[in-house]
């Protein structure tokens, strides 16, 4: 199903759906996804950086909202009777100081004077949600489409599947929903664009590689990929992510590769198995001992003793 009307809250907010962040959490820590968003022992993760993010998107995607759910404060310091007045007046909006507030505004004009970004924005529709039910059977996932097909996910995409019937997936499947919201996407170009707010130099292919590395960027991506492309019918070919630097004040445009995209599905594809396994099993988990093994780079350290 797609939604290009639904809000942010409510998309964030929608309960028995799992989000790419989520997928994230469970293959970090099964017990801390269990805890996070299952019996929400652990509350949800608040910070003045996710406000800068939040005001940076809103004004780039959605600028007509930018003063319904964002607000900034002129005021010193973040306490004190002057701050608590103002967070009381603004309660659920995105708040930033007079310095966060500068910091955004040279990302925001980082991307509206990146012609390459523009051409990732221009004409793409904006907030677009996605939801696809799955279902988890003997490690592999599949969905049925609006003929009723059922196609299956594979290392290149999905999969036309003529093996397995929807009783069956039904009757011994685990039935999970998926659900993506692209920033901003072109069914026409076949084209999903993510915003980014970072740190450091954007244009450096090393540092945003290890970027995508230490957020699985890769994983949101190829869900996103995959999600939109079971849900419209059209097969989506590109993911863009649009980086825009909070102390280097530039902007640049980089492309998911193919193998960027096959790793990001091998990621959110284990992700989902895992997920499905806890929810057959009642979320029971195993204390178990396991052997640690060295990083590569230690390896060099053999070397230096005689055999």
């Amino acid at each position: 199903m797609l939604d290009y009307n639904l809000t942010s809250q409510q998309y964030h907010t929608m309960s028995n759906t799992f989000s790419s962040s989520q997928l994230k959490t469970i293959l970090e820590d099964p017990e801390l996804f269990y805890k996070e968003y299952i019996t929400k022992e652990i509350p949800r993760k608040e910070s003045t950086a996710f406000d800068v993010g939040t005001y940076f998107h809103t004004a780039i995607l959605e600028p007509h909202l930018l003063e319904e759910e964002c607000a900034v404060f002129t005021g010193a310091i973040r306490k004190g009777k002057e701050w608590e007045a103002f967070k009381e007046k603004n309660i659920g909006k995105a708040i930033i100081t007079n310095n966060e507030f500068s910091t955004a505004t040279n990302m925001i004009n980082a991307v509206n004077n990146s012609p390459r970004a523009k051409e990732y924005l221009d004409g793409f529709e904006r907030e677009v949600s996605a939801f696809l039910e799955v279902y988890v059977f003997d490690g592999d996932i599949h969905y049925f489409d609006k003929s009723e097909k059922c196609f299956v996910l594979r290392k290149d995409g999905w999969r036309e599947c003529l093996d397995i019937t929807k009783d069956v997936l039904m009757e011994f499947g685990v039935k999970l929903v998926l659900k993506v919201r692209a920033d901003a996407i072109s069914f026409e170009k076949k084209a999903i664009s993510d915003l980014k707010s970072t740190t450091g130099n954007t244009k450096s292919e090393f540092f945003m590689r290890s970027k995508i590395d230490s957020y699985s960027y890769d994983l949101s991506a190829s869900l996103y990929l995959d999600i939109f492309t079971a849900v419209s019918g059209v097969e989506m070919k590109e993911f863009a992510w649009i980086f825009s630097s909070k102390d280097y004040g530039n902007c640049k445009t980089w492309i998911a590769s193919p193998k960027n995209v096959q790793i990001g599905r091998a990621k959110w594809s284990c992700a989902v198995v895992e997920l499905a396994k806890y929810v057959s099993n009642g979320w029971k988990f195993e204390d178990t001992v396991s052997n640690l093994e060295p990083s590569y780079y230690q390896l060099e350290w053999l070397d230096k003793i005689k055999s």
